[in-house]
Order: structure tokens, then C-alpha cells, then sequence
């Protein structure tokens, strides 16, 4: 057993016999953990005592920590719930390079052996009742995508993978989501799909929006999938009486809306 310090919940990333995973660390003092659906965990006010943003490799074999970069360190600039972390997000490599998002503080591309190679450090946005980030990057081809839904300005972007250039940056007309964005290679195209609250919407990989509808839950985290040929979305939150379930045909185009009663078109 190894432990880590700080604390997140981003899911740990396996290549090679290495794991990767990203924690915080700080002086400031933690809520207790508490088990089950807990509302009124917004933590609105943002600490006061600095963060300290890490990535790690530890090895698959022995459970030893090969090393730790510290990517960013400061004062988070908004609250949280505290069942969410600051490092929330899931790193993505392709065996060559490690990517880290962490909506908090900007994206970052490291070598694994822990080598920082480039990065963006964003602003922080606020998130719906303080709740934080959650959603991760995509990497596709030469290029990592990564959705930012919050507040105050929501938007997709397309990165080049080995330099960090900025390819495109289309603005969102949503508030905050959860949902990490997929690529969905289908018979007809290759498009990035991003499901939220506001809509569901589907780009092609020039950031042009091909299709989109409306009809989730009050909040949505689940990623979108593909199987058999369709693309299959869903949200449900505890407090929404709405828990949809979609499949879609390739090939849309526009508004594709579900009219009131109908379960198909």
C-alpha cells in the first residue's frame, strides 16, 4: 500500500507498469468524509491557505512513488462540495506524454519521467453552487480536447498535443457541467460530442457545431458512448424528475429536438 498525500478523485491512469494520478495538497483543515448523497456540502468561500497541485507516477509493480512534479501552487480561487477535490480530473497519455487538466488551474503536458513541456494556466471559473470541476481531457490523434462548462464563459478547445498551440476555441452556450466530451468515429464522420443541461451538441473537428437538442436533467456527468453503430447519451440528477436516455443515428445535422410526447424522430 502506498500512501498519497493531499487528496483527489480523479481516477488513477495505468501505461507501462506506471500509475498516474494527480492529488492537492494543503495546510488547510478538511471536512470529515461522509458517506452518501450530502447536500449542503458547498463550501462557497475559497481557502485562504495555498494549494499545492501534484502530479505522481508510481509504479505498478511495487507501489513506490517514481516521482512527483508540482504543477501549480497558490490559493484556489473559488470554493468547492466536499466530495469533490481540486484535482478531480483524469490525466490521458498516449504512452508518450502525460496530459493534465485541472480546471482550477489550466493544462499542463509532461514527459513521464515528470518533465513539465509545456502549459496553459487559465483562469478559474465559478461553478454552480461551488460544486468544481470534474469533466477531462480527450486526446484524438494529434489533439487534446477539453470542454470548460461554468458560469461565466464556457467553451470547447482543440490543443495540438506536442506543442499546446491553441487549433480553435468555440464559445458554449452553457452553465456548469461534468461531462467529459467524446470523440465519436461513426460511418459518416469523426465529431467531438459534449453532453450538457442547456443541450447536447456535436462538433466537427473544426470546432463547428453539427447537431445539437435539448431534453436533459437539471445536471449532467455521464460521458457519452458509442456501440452497434449509435451514440448513446443520458443524464439524471436526484432532485430532476427527468432521466433521459438517448440514441443517436450519425449523420444529424441541426436541431434535432425532441417534440413534446415524441420518442423518436
Amino acid at each position: 500500500a502506498t500512501t498519497i498525500p493531499g487528496n483527489g478523485w480523479a481516477s488513477p491512469v495505468l501505461w507501462d507498469k506506471q500509475v498516474f494520478l494527480t492529488t492537492v495538497t494543503t495546510t488547510a483543515k478538511q471536512d470529515d468524509p461522509k458517506k452518501g448523497l450530502y447536500f449542503g456540502g458547498e463550501r462557497v468561500q475559497a481557502p485562504s491557505e495555498p494549494h499545492q497541485w501534484v502530479v505522481l507516477s508510481v509504479d505498478a509493480d511495487t507501489g513506490k512513488i517514481r516521482w512527483q512534479t508540482q504543477v501549480h501552487e497558490g490559493q484556489p480561487a473559488h470554493g468547492k462540495h466536499i466530495k469533490n477535490s481540486y484535482s478531480s480530473e483524469t490525466p490521458v497519455t498516449d504512452g508518450q506524454h502525460l496530459y493534465v487538466w485541472l480546471g482550477e488551474v489550466g493544462v499542463f503536458c509532461l514527459d513521464l519521467e515528470g518533465k513539465i513541456l509545456w502549459q496553459h494556466k487559465w483562469p478559474s471559473h465559478p461553478t454552480k453552487n461551488s460544486w468544481g470541476y470534474g469533466a477531462s481531457p480527450v486526446l484524438h490523434k494529434d489533439r487534446l480536447y477539453i470542454v470548460n462548462d461554468n458560469e461565466k464563459d464556457s467553451y470547447i478547445v482543440a490543443l495540438d498535443k506536442l506543442t499546446g498551440r491553441e487549433i480553435w476555441r468555440t464559445p458554449r452556450q452553457e452553465k456548469s457541467n461534468w461531462s467529459t466530451p467524446y470523440v465519436w468515429e461513426n460511418s459518416v464522420r469523426t465529431e467531438v460530442v459534449t453532453a450538457g443541461s442547456g443541450g447536447v451538441r456535436s462538433y466537427d473537428l473544426d470546432g463547428k457545431l453539427l447537431w445539437e437538442f435539448k431534453g436533459m436533467s437539471a445536471v449532467t456527468v455521464p460521458s457519452s458512448f458509442a456501440r452497434d453503430g449509435l451514440l448513446y447519451v443520458s443524464s439524471g440528477f436526484i432532485m430532476d424528475k427527468k432521466w433521459p436516455v438517448y440514441a443517436i443515428k450519425p449523420g444529424a445535422k441541426g436541431d434535432i429536438s425532441l417534440k413534446e410526447g415524441q420518442t423518436s424522430n
